[in-house]
Order: C-alpha cells, then structure tokens, then sequence
C-alpha cells in the first residue's frame, strides 16, 4: 500500500496551532474522510475530539489551548486562568476554560462558558487582559487578590485605570470594593503583596512617612521602598528570585546604596505580616536617627510604650 505524505501546508497550520487542527482544516487540504482513518490507523494522527486531531497522542498545553479555541467556533478565545496563563499571570490550568458565542458542551480538557461579544487578541484569541484579570480576581481568596491584580499591571499590558474602569463597568464583580482599593494602591507604586502590607500595616498605621516605592537609585537596580531625604532603603524579601544569583544582586545593590550613602533595613513576609509593630519602630528609630522629624504613632496592636 503506497505511503500517505500529509500535505506540507495543512503540517503547517498545524504547527502554528500547537499541533492541533480540525476536520475542517484537513478537507480544506485536500484530505478525505477515508485519508483521515488511514492516518489514524497509522497513528500519523490521533483524534483528540469530534472533529480535532494532534500530531501527537500528548500535545502541549499550548496545543490543547488551541483544540478548545478550535472547538468554540468563529470568536471563541481563552477566558479566566487559561487566558491569565497566556498573559502571565499564573501556571497552566488543567481545565482550559473557553469562551464563546455559540452554545457548546464542555468535553475532555475543556470548558465552554457562552459569552457573546467577547473582545479578543493574539493567537490564540485570549480575552482582554482586564477581562481576565477581574475574573481571575473574582475567583480568588482576597490575599490573592492584590498579587493578581499586580501582576496584570506589571506585565505591562494594562494599567491600573484601565483595570479600574473596567471594574466601574462591572457593578456586580466579586470583591469589586477590594479590587478598587488595591488598584489605588498599585496605582500608588506598591506592586507587591508583601509591599501592600508594608504601606498599610507599617506606614500608614504608625504615622511614618509615605516611601518611593520601586525607586530605581543606580541603574538598573531598583529598590522596594526608599525615604530618601533621609538616604533609608527599606527592601522586603517576599519576592521570587532571591535565591542563588538573585541573593548575590541583592547584596550588590545593598552594597553600592551603602557606598553612596544609604542604609539598608531587610524584612521579610514573617516580619511584615506577624511583627508589623516591631518593624515600625526599627523603621522610626533609624528615620529619626538620619533625620526624620516626625514621631511614630502607635496602633491599636502596639504594645505598651512601642513608640518609645
């Protein structure tokens, strides 16, 4: 029996989709419903659903991406995490949520939610960042929250008024009070949970002045929090990369502020979250110590005589 060659374009598209394509896409090829069995009795190709195959029995997560986007029809695109993956925001879902405007039922990997008028972009389609980011945010415990939204942000592909305009576009979007504070504060320049709780558990409540958050003070370094009258870097250990080579860059940024000038306090997520009143104090008493003329308010939580 002569070989079967899989037409060079239809490989091509198939490529470009992950190694996923649709029944559609083969006839469109040129290749027949009697064709199609012989590849897959060859194991060239393996069925994945009703109408879509995978160059291989274990495509990516990619290429099942695009299977469910493929299933959806005309303007189906990633929605929820499976669209926050492909901007960034968090680890591959196992269950691909889709989008779509046609009525579909949820098979395998996949999960149609009918939503019409969906705004989409890239390849694969993936709903708009704010979209997802407000979704993402309704799904979340509220300590999840922040880093969610601060991570839209940071990826660069949005902005905290764009958040923000959408989330007054949304009147009935889950923690929808929260999720406009904290875009306030990222606004603000806080662009990490641990960050957060530093402004509000630490600087706000114990009167201390408001930091430069993110302060760049050499190139291409930049700081956590800086009071910079007074040449006071705070830096919060809660980040990734602080391991290893990412240790080493830290005490080489610390080591150059020093030689400028600046002193250096480190805390980390236990001091912040567990000791916010003992992390005030010490922030005071070096301020005042370089300077500051201000005086430390004690909090409901304080103990007896922390300011002093």
């Amino acid at each position: 029996m002569n070989k079967i060659v899989m037409p060079a374009h239809l490989i091509a598209t198939a490529r470009t989709q992950g190694g996923v394509f649709t029944t559609k896409q083969a006839a469109a090829a040129g290749i027949t419903r009697a064709v199609t069995q012989r590849f897959l009795d060859d194991h060239v190709w393996w069925s994945l659903a009703r109408g879509l195959y995978s160059l291989s029995p274990d495509p990516p997560w990619d290429g099942l991406a695009w299977g469910g986007v493929l299933l959806g029809g005309p303007d189906a695109a990633l929605g929820f995490e499976a669209a926050g993956h492909k901007l960034g925001m968090c680890a591959p879902p196992s269950t691909i949520d889709v989008l779509t405007p046609h009525q579909r039922i949820n098979r395998g990997s996949w999960r149609f939610h009918r939503m019409p008028g969906i705004e989409a972009s890239g390849e694969p389609p993936v709903a708009r960042i704010e979209q997802t980011a407000l979704r993402m945010c309704a799904d979340a415990e509220p300590e999840a929250l922040f880093s969610q939204l601060a991570r839209a942000v940071t990826s660069r592909r949005t902005t905290p008024r764009r958040l923000l305009d959408a989330a007054l576009a949304t009147p009935n979007v889950r923690h929808r009070a929260l999720i406009i504070e904290a875009l306030g504060d990222i606004a603000g320049g806080v662009h990490s949970a641990l960050e957060r709780r530093y402004f509000r558990d630490v600087e706000q409540r114990h009167g201390l002045p408001d930091g430069v958050r993110q302060v760049s003070l050499q190139p291409s370094r930049y700081s956590d929090v800086a009071y910079v009258e007074v040449a006071v870097v705070i830096e919060l250990d809660g980040r990734l990369g602080h391991s290893g080579d990412g240790v080493f860059r830290d005490f080489e940024r610390d080591n150059k502020n020093s030689i400028r000038g600046y002193v250096t306090l480190r805390f980390g997520w236990n001091d912040i979250v567990n000791h916010p009143c003992k992390v005030a104090r010490a922030v005071a008493q070096l301020l005042v110590s370089r300077g500051w003329s201000g005086m430390m308010t004690p909090c409901r939580g304080c103990p007896d005589g922390q300011a002093e």
